[in-house]
């Protein structure tokens, strides 16, 4: 019994001194998460009130000729936080891994203060294991809260822009950010682990989330789901889908690209006949001549399926870091 209690006072312990230990970079966290959540809900409001102030909750389809005035107006006075408030924040995933992941480690190894910790009849495994548990748990519950209240704040846009457009709501709005957050935080962990200097290695896990997530979103997230070819100028292709290419296919079958040399003899041409003014324009001398103007897109309709696929991807790039942290203290002693 006495055994018993010993085992069980260490592992409550833990807990302890990990939230004593780096209770000030999870309430940085908190903070930064927490300023931006109240921010959010001010816009909100004011977005909000302006939305029913213009009518446009009882003007019908927002995409018809009723509702273009007040939704112009709308757009004017809070597209550029719809725009650029998501761009920012789906930078806070790395950020979170370089401040708060690549010390974790890093700062006990190169101070010298693991000694201390691996001395009090704690092994080092148990040690990491408590830290990365429960720091990564606590992570991953923040930033979902978050998600949520940003899926909040972005309801009125979801029938302008949808959730599917890159750069938009879908680095933020479902899970993939929690687990973008997840595996920065791990990745910190395991480079702080392997290079024992914590400058250096928040340097190391700024430049390698960078150089994971922004290939993984410009090359990869295409290629999980065949997206769907339409004629471009076909209703079906709406803003609130994400767009992946277009192209113009000549007579005989053959595919050509808007920023090729055909592609600039065909606008010249065009020019000349007077029918380059505008795309719509364009697009009836294009079918006039025999050419078709195909699109393919992501239906906003796929969000949920693009993100259950991405965050397990880096759900179990999460695990493997983690577990690559364990083994190397294991069988490596500092």
């Amino acid at each position: 019994m006495t055994t018993i209690a010993v085992r069980t006072d260490r592992l409550r312990g833990l807990p302890w001194v990990t939230w004593r230990q780096h209770r000030l970079a999870l309430g940085g966290a908190v903070a930064l998460l927490g300023g931006i959540g109240v921010l959010m809900l001010i816009n909100a409001h004011a977005m909000h009130n302006a939305y029913v102030r213009l009518e446009l909750n009882s003007c019908g389809d927002l995409r018809g000729p009723a509702c273009q005035a007040p939704l112009s107006v709308f757009e004017h006075g809070y597209e550029g936080w719809a725009m650029l408030l998501p761009r920012f924040i789906m930078f806070i995933p790395g950020a979170l891994g370089v401040f708060i992941g690549a010390p974790l480690v890093a700062r006990e190894l190169e101070t010298g203060t693991f000694r201390f910790a691996w001395t009090q009849g704690t092994s080092r495994i148990k040690w990491i294991t408590a830290k990365l548990a429960i720091l990564g748990v606590a992570l991953t519950a923040l930033t979902l809260g978050f998600s949520l209240l940003f899926s909040s704040w972005f309801s009125l846009w979801e029938p302008i822009m949808g959730r599917m457009s890159s750069g938009q709501a879908y680095e933020t709005a479902g899970v993939v950010f929690a687990a973008r957050t997840l595996f920065g935080f791990m990745l910190g962990a395991l480079l702080g682990t392997l290079i024992r200097r914590t400058v250096t290695a928040m340097a190391a896990t700024a430049a390698a989330w960078l150089a994971v997530a922004w290939p993984t979103t410009i090359y990869l997230r295409p290629l999980i789901e065949r997206p769907v070819v339409v004629p471009a100028d076909s209703s079906v292709i709406t803003q609130v889908g994400w767009t992946i290419d277009d192209w113009v296919q000549d007579p005989s079958g053959h595919r050509i690209g808007f920023k090729s040399a055909q592609m600039g003899d065909l606008v010249r041409q065009a020019t000349k006949d007077g029918a380059a003014g505008n795309r719509g324009s364009f697009d009836a001398w294009l079918a006039r001549h025999h050419y078709n103007h195909w699109a393919s897109y992501q239906p906003d309709a796929r969000f949920w399926h693009f993100q259950a696929i991405e965050a397990s991807g880096y759900l179990l790039l999460a695990l493997l870091l983690a577990a690559a942290t364990i083994l190397w203290l294991r069988h490596h002693a500092a």
